[in-house]
């Protein structure tokens, strides 16, 4: 069911679905201008039909609207840009869609790279749509103006690159779910860097960015809440007071300062808030700081510390070869 919680009531409201749409269940969400709030779902027993769907639940008078989707299409993830539009990802057909909610005219982009499995999409401040392709190893980017892709593999081989984000100044952050990292693409110079998270094996899963610029992010079996600053480069971790809570999904409350996440453990069972103003105003660095990324990539896509090592070695051959004729050059 659909549930929303009142922080000043602190009070929960739930809306099943029908059960006209049978055997189905909400999987990704999330709200429009006017208040709408537009979804996914996913089938919940063998034998269901499958969710070729697109789903809308209005708050003001508690009805839901169903959109069949054409081409058996799995809609996953879905976002609401800025003028309106819906895009949302079909990983079965390795497609993005945009949909038009007043005309509900659809149109589909198929992504270069075939099964990539792309999941997670983040709009850019330029209106670009960003998405991840986990099996792909890579970030997607789609410039709708001009109707094109540009892809861009991760650095860390087999990463796993999961949720994603764009910071105001259009930066993009991912997750590494399997390297354990925090990775950063910056447009227009082609640079990747990526930052290694303290806790091992932490499994990176959700992520947001806050007004200030701090990137925050979920550890699913670390059960941390994560923070990390870009200026000092530096990450600070939370302990989440329910025990393997199995944090999933996250949302940044700009209004209050606060960050809102699920938990997704059958024992936990609740809804868990973090206020970020005070948690980084009394962290304690029990972590040590990374004032170094892990890895870079200059606009060429090298590692800076690749580039370093191959410097250093012309240096060494270098003064080899000095050494050497300096000894012939001493010889009577």
């Amino acid at each position: 069911m659909l549930a929303a919680y009142d922080p000043e009531k602190k009070e929960f409201a739930t809306y099943p679905l029908p059960p006209s749409w049978g055997k189905m269940g909400f999987s990704n969400i999330t709200a429009s201008a006017d208040g709408a709030i537009w979804f996914t779902v996913t089938r919940w027993a063998e034998g269901a039909d499958e969710p070729y769907l697109l789903g809308r639940f209005t708050p003001a008078d508690g009805y839901f609207t169903k959109y069949a989707l054409p081409n058996k299409s799995i809609p996953e993830e879905l976002i609401i840009d800025p003028s309106g539009l819906i895009w949302f990802l079909a990983s079965n057909k390795n497609n993005l869609y945009r949909i038009d909610p007043k005309t509900f005219a659809l149109k589909g982009y198929p992504i270069p790279t075939a099964n990539g499995h792309p999941r997670s999409l983040a709009v850019a401040p330029n209106g670009h749509i960003w998405f991840v392709e986990a099996t792909a190893n890579k970030i997607g980017e789609f410039v709708p103006d001009q109707e094109v892709f540009h892809e861009y593999e991760v650095l860390t081989s087999f990463a796993n690159p999961g949720k994603i984000s764009i910071g105001k100044d259009g930066r993009v952050w991912f997750v590494e779910m399997t390297a354990n990292k925090i990775g950063a693409f910056t447009p227009g110079q082609n640079r990747f860097d990526e930052f290694n998270i303290p806790t091992p094996n932490s499994s990176p899963v959700a992520l947001a960015n806050d007004d200030a610029g701090n990137i925050w992010f979920l550890e699913y079996k670390g059960n941390k809440v994560g923070a990390f600053n870009p200026e000092s480069a530096t990450i600070r971790e939370f302990d989440i007071p329910t025990y393997n809570s199995l944090p999933a999904e996250m949302v940044v409350d700009r209004k209050r300062s606060l960050l809102w996440f699920t938990q997704s453990a059958t024992e936990a069972k609740r809804l868990g808030m973090l206020s970020m103003s005070d948690a980084l105003a009394t962290a304690r660095q029990d972590h040590v700081p990374h004032g170094t990324p892990a890895t870079q990539s200059d606009g060429e896509g090298a590692p800076k510390w690749t580039l370093a090592l191959a410097a250093l070695a012309v240096l060494a051959l270098l003064g080899a070869w000095f050494a050497r004729r300096s000894r012939k050059i001493a010889r009577p």
